[in-house]
């Protein structure tokens, strides 16, 4: 996953919550918007810090053991 499919699933995890707060959703579509948009939302940032760690330590977690 590159850079800007990370920031994508931010900003759609992003937009599923602010769809949330104004109500956009009727009721049974609000628990979908909260659970998907941070799911989305906690998904992007974990991969946007994967990519942006330096190389070495990235090589380090491939290694057994």
């Amino acid at each position: 996953m590159n850079n800007w499919a990370a920031w994508g699933t931010i900003a759609a995890g992003a937009v599923l919550l602010g769809f949330y707060l104004f109500e956009v959703f009727g009721p049974p579509y609000t628990i979908f918007a909260v659970l998907v948009g941070t799911g989305w939302l906690v998904d992007g940032v974990r991969r946007l810090c994967h990519l942006r760690r330096p190389q070495k330590l990235q090589n380090s977690e491939d290694l057994p053991g």
